[in-house]
């Protein structure tokens, strides 16, 4: 079932139009969160095997619906955001606050600190064009290394590339 674009929350849109801000407190698992697509793959990006363990590993699959494939996007600052998983209620962060391209994404406890923080950066200037995931603290992109379209191919952080597929996500609001 398809659908409707991060619009359909209805909420505050911040940062060139792109994400819902949520009420400060708000679970993001009370509006069903948002699937995050790969453009190169077709696949969601998801907290691997529907673990909630702090250092579980974030990977691509094909899309279920499942809680462990949605997230909320809960702003951080001003055109900032943290991604917390609706099934782990963790947030998406690069470990061990790395800078390096190549290190790991995975799912670790809420801290608010900068190595859990992300930017948005739209590909163009169409309202429903995919995004760049930028970490806050290396300023590098979320992505699916080696370009990989394999089921489980793991996400880490690549310096940003001119809006490469592998470092391009689509959002969808689920219900």
């Amino acid at each position: 079932m398809r659908v409707s674009r991060m619009k359909a929350f209805g909420g505050v849109s911040v940062a060139a139009g792109l994400l819902v801000a949520l009420m400060p407190g708000q679970a993001s698992a009370e509006i069903g969160g948002s699937r995050i697509i790969n453009e190169r793959s077709g696949l969601c990006l998801e907290v691997a095997d529907w673990r909630t363990d702090n250092g579980a590993p974030v990977r691509q699959w094909p899309c279920s619906g499942g809680a462990n494939q949605r997230w909320g996007f809960q702003q951080a600052e001003l055109g900032r955001w943290r991604l917390v998983n609706v099934h782990s209620g963790k947030c998406l962060e690069v470990a061990d606050w790395r800078k390096d391209p190549g290190a790991p994404v995975r799912q670790w406890d809420c801290t608010g600190q900068v190595n859990q923080r992300w930017d948005a950066v739209r590909s163009d200037s169409v309202a429903d064009a995919p995004h760049e995931i930028r970490n806050v603290n290396s300023g590098q992109c979320l992505e699916i290394g080696g370009w990989s379209t394999a089921w489980g191919a793991p996400a880490n952080q690549w310096n940003c590339g001119a809006q490469q597929p592998n470092q391009v996500w689509h959002y969808f609001a689920v219900a």
